[in-house]
């Protein structure tokens, strides 16, 4: 496997199999591991090599509390054993616990790219979270505020009508 020496292998396969804590589960079938269990074996194939770069996508998607922080630990590790960690996500608060500079994307383009502590302050932000919707959402939360002045809008009978009954096509 990737030209690996087998005791150097075997170490690295304990290695991360216990970082991603699936010890216990270690001689299951991978067909009977819940959605996130299945994100650690994807995270501990990829990282089973010692890669120099990393490249994470979404890698807490379906996880419960204890294995997301056990994963954030364990990314931050692997940072401080000098890593280069390419993160993706949607969690906001994942990105600012793990990342040491953020960029986000909108419809595809890089609109904004900055340590997580920069990015608060120019955007007047508590969290990273504040950013992003304040970089991205204005549109999105308008289109609810217009709706919300029209009124709720509800599908009856294959006809779209509004709160006070009123049809539209």
């Amino acid at each position: 496997l990737y030209s690996i020496p087998k005791n150097t292998l075997k170490r690295n396969v304990d290695y991360v199999i216990e970082k991603v804590g699936l010890i216990d589960e270690a001689g299951r079938r991978v067909g009977k591991y819940s959605g996130g269990m299945k994100r650690r074996v994807s995270m501990a194939m990829a990282l089973v090599q010692d890669p120099k770069i990393v490249l994470l996508d979404e890698p807490t998607v379906g996880m419960d509390p204890q294995s997301r922080r056990a994963m954030w630990d364990f990314v931050t590790e692997l940072s401080d054993r000098g890593k280069t960690i390419l993160l993706t996500t949607h969690y906001m608060e994942e990105a600012e616990e793990l990342c040491d500079r953020v960029g986000v994307i909108d419809h595809g383009r890089l609109i904004e790219l900055g340590d997580p502590e920069s990015l608060k302050a120019k955007y007047h932000g508590k969290n990273l979270e504040d950013v992003f919707i304040g970089l991205t959402g204005r549109r999105i939360r308008e289109e609810a505020r217009d709706e919300g002045r029209q009124g709720p809008r509800s599908v009856k009978e294959g006809v779209e009508t509004d709160a006070q009954g009123a049809g539209g096509a």
